[in-house]
This record gives structure tokens, C-alpha cells and sequence, in this order.
């Protein structure tokens, strides 16, 4: 059990990333609080975990909210008085051409993508200071370090958490580690209209062409990750920026 005892935060937790990485924790002993807007898959990914014998709590939160944040936060210090691990996972995508892109486009990015990552942090800090330090996880993309057609917004928010997490690192260090994944096709619920589009043009196997690993990836393939940066496996280790990619990014 390489977190007993340890307290983490997840946001974007009901589904995909999120809930693998609440999985993993929980697996080894840790205590997984998802926090997210829709309140079913928090209580899913809850239920699904103390049902295994591991400890979860779901935490209704919009991240794009101050007051949500606050309350959070509030909410973990009385119920559990610590926090070792943030796992800033939650984000939203979207796909379209440069000129298209409106302000609202834009700025509803720089809410859920960077914004909170910022803000969800700022308010953990104290207490994961309070707990004797900790880890950050910061959940970027591989289109936060390299570039995309029709995804100007999202490679521009993307690489801000990036470039956050290094300015971090160099901040909180050393109690506190902050370092960032970076994954390419993760099948989640977010990815699954483009997947329905490309398995319909019967693209599929093209895709899984692209990737050294000759496949997608999937939630479960970011879990042993997840485990390393958040326990004292990776105590050295601050400000990295980790590709999770099947190998993608060795073409580009």
C-alpha cells in the first residue's frame, strides 16, 4: 500500500482519467475525493471504489467557480484535516479552426483548462503545505507541448498548464512536487464522439497505425502513472512534463 493514509483530490473525477486515477489511489490505500459538476459518475465512481474495499468521497464542485473551489476546500480540511495529492485532471476540448473561433470559445477554454488548474491549486496549497507537503498532478495533452490544426484554443490552454506546472515546480518545491502528463488518445467519454466518426469512416485501424504501441490508449493505461508521481516512487521528481502516448510523439 504505497498511499495508506494519504488524502486526494481529483477533479474531473466521475469518468475517464479521473476516475482511474481515483481508482489507483484507493487501490493503494489512499483516500479519493472526486469532485466534479455532474453529481451521478462521482457518486458511480464512489460507490464503485468502497465497494472494492477502498475509501471515496464525491464532492459536487464546478471548478469554474471561486466559491466551489473555497467550499471544497473547506470541505476537505474539516472532513479529513489534510491533503497529499491534487490531481487536476478536469478539462473540456474542443475542435475548430482558428478564424472560427469566437471570445466565448475561448474564454469558456480558459475556465475549465487553465483557470481552474490555477485557482483549484491556489486553495490546496495551505493545507497540502499544513500536511507536510505532497504532490500535484497536473493532466495536460500531448497538444499542450506539440501543435494540431483546429485545435488553436485548446493547444494554447493545454500548454499553459504545462508552463504552470513548471513555474510551480519551482515555487513549491521542495515539499511539494508538481509535475504534469501529457496524454495523446485516451478513450474517454470526452473522446468518444471522434472515435464514433472515425471507426464510421472506417479509420480505426489507420489510427492505431499511427502509435509505436499500434493501439489507443485507455484509461487504464494512465494508472500506473498516476501511482508513481503521486507517491515517494517519484520523490525526486518536480516539474517534468510526461508524455503518455503510446509512443506518438517519437514520429512528430
Amino acid at each position: 500500500m504505497k498511499l495508506e493514509g494519504k488524502v486526494a483530490l481529483i477533479t474531473g473525477g466521475g469518468t475517464g482519467i479521473g476516475k482511474a486515477a481515483a481508482q489507483i489511489i484507493a487501490a493503494e490505500g489512499g483516500v479519493s475525493i472526486v469532485a466534479g459538476r455532474r453529481i451521478a459518475p462521482l457518486e458511480e465512481t464512489a460507490a464503485d471504489i468502497t465497494s472494492a474495499g477502498g475509501k471515496a468521497m464525491a464532492c459536487p464542485a464546478d471548478v469554474t467557480s471561486i466559491e466551489d473551489i473555497a467550499k471544497l476546500g473547506n470541505i476537505i480540511k474539516e472532513k479529513y484535516g489534510r491533503i497529499d495529492i491534487l490531481i487536476n485532471n478536469a478539462g473540456s476540448a474542443m475542435f475548430k479552426s482558428f478564424i472560427d473561433t469566437t471570445v466565448e470559445d475561448l474564454d469558456r477554454l480558459y475556465q475549465v483548462d487553465l483557470r481552474s488548474v490555477f485557482l483549484v491549486s491556489q486553495q490546496m496549497v495551505p493545507l497540502m503545505k499544513e500536511s507536510g507537503g505532497g504532490s500535484i498532478i497536473n493532466v495536460s495533452s500531448i497538444l499542450g507541448v506539440l501543435g494540431g490544426k483546429k485545435v488553436s484554443a485548446y493547444c494554447a490552454m493545454k500548454g499553459g498548464v504545462v508552463q504552470l506546472t513548471r513555474a510551480l515546480a519551482a515555487e513549491l518545491g521542495p515539499d511539494i512536487r508538481v509535475n504534469c502528463l501529457c496524454p495523446s488518445h485516451i478513450i474517454t467519454d470526452m473522446m468518444e464522439e471522434e472515435m464514433q466518426r472515425i471507426e464510421a469512416a472506417g479509420k480505426l485501424e489507420q489510427l492505431n497505425k499511427l502509435f509505436p504501441m499500434k493501439r489507443v490508449g485507455y484509461p487504464q493505461d494512465i494508472k500506473g502513472i498516476i501511482l508513481f508521481f503521486s507517491s515517494e516512487d517519484s520523490a525526486w521528481l518536480t516539474g517534468n512534463i510526461f508524455m503518455v502516448d503510446g509512443g506518438l510523439s517519437c514520429y512528430v
